[in-house]
């Protein structure tokens, strides 16, 4: 192990001085040869590869690294950034939360997805996948990460990281509940979260919400009934398209709001498009 350890310093230099990455790598794969358990032989490898932009070959690097040493704060910190660019906003938060007793940076990335439960929320034009979701979904993963709040000694409720999760990423017509077909890839990944729960027979709860526009030409109670309708149809519309895609709509329930519960007040435009939205959650 000693060996890889000079193996490590020679592969930093040369990165370091700019020679091509292919060989710091070379000398990296040769210290795992030598001393197959050093940690940071897979951290510095991972580094490499997130350096190089590639992100998917630099996680299972640091996973690597943890499987190792689960208490390696650098493997936790890149690895919740390298999720956070990726929108992956719960893993990036469940991964930062390992490290943010001893790591400043890691401790300041919590706190902001925290706030306002920006962990929960995937916006238009984004997709957030199965691996993601299950962070939310699974509720023994929810408790321990309630833990680590607290153990980092956050001022946060224990207990209150939400099951829920704002997709602002299902698209409809005006007035419609005919989902749009760019909505596919995310209801994909949800119903493979869904179905792979450890709890199969979890309730799914859907939560339509609509933004206060009018109806025109009709009472102010009739717009209030339209709008109630509308959101329980696209809701509906979810609870379909998940039936289709092998999540039982015996499992299901679906909640109308309506615009009764609006994120944020007002009749700006980026108002009314936080508050048009579905919700998913998982008793």
């Amino acid at each position: 192990c000693d060996e890889a350890l000079e193996l490590n310093y020679q592969a930093h230099e040369s990165y370091r001085q700019g020679f091509p990455a292919n060989i710091a790598i070379q000398l990296l794969e040769q210290a795992l040869q030598l001393c197959p358990q050093q940690a940071e032989t897979y951290n510095n490898l991972a580094e490499i590869f997130k350096t190089d932009g590639n992100s998917a070959q630099a996680i299972i690097y640091y996973h690597q690294a943890l499987e190792i040493n689960p208490k390696l704060s650098a493997s936790w910190y890149n690895l919740g950034e390298i999720y956070y660019q990726q929108n992956q906003f719960p893993l990036s938060l469940e991964a930062h939360l390992q490290a943010c007793q001893t790591d400043k940076d890691s401790q300041q990335r919590v706190i902001e997805l925290l706030k306002n439960n920006r962990y929960a929320v995937t916006e238009e034009g984004e997709i957030i996948n199965k691996e993601s979701l299950l962070v939310l979904y699974d509720k023994k993963r929810r408790q321990n990460m309630n833990k680590l709040i607290t153990s980092c000694g956050l001022k946060y409720v224990e207990g209150s990281l939400t099951n829920s999760h704002v997709f602002r990423n299902f698209l409809f017509d005006t007035s419609k509940a005919l989902l749009k077909s760019d909505s596919e890839a995310q209801l994909v990944e949800i119903a493979k979260t869904l179905t792979a729960l450890p709890l199969h027979k979890n309730i799914v709860h859907i939560h339509g919400h609509t933004d206060n526009q009018q109806f025109n030409n009709v009472s102010v109670a009739e717009s209030d009934r339209l709008n109630s309708k509308l959101s329980y149809d696209r809701a509906n519309t979810i609870a379909r398209e998940l039936d289709e895609l092998g999540v039982s709509i015996t499992r299901i329930r679906i909640h109308a709001h309506g615009f009764h519960d609006p994120i944020v007040e007002g009749n700006h435009p980026d108002s009314l498009a936080q508050n048009r939205r579905v919700e998913i959650g998982v008793d």
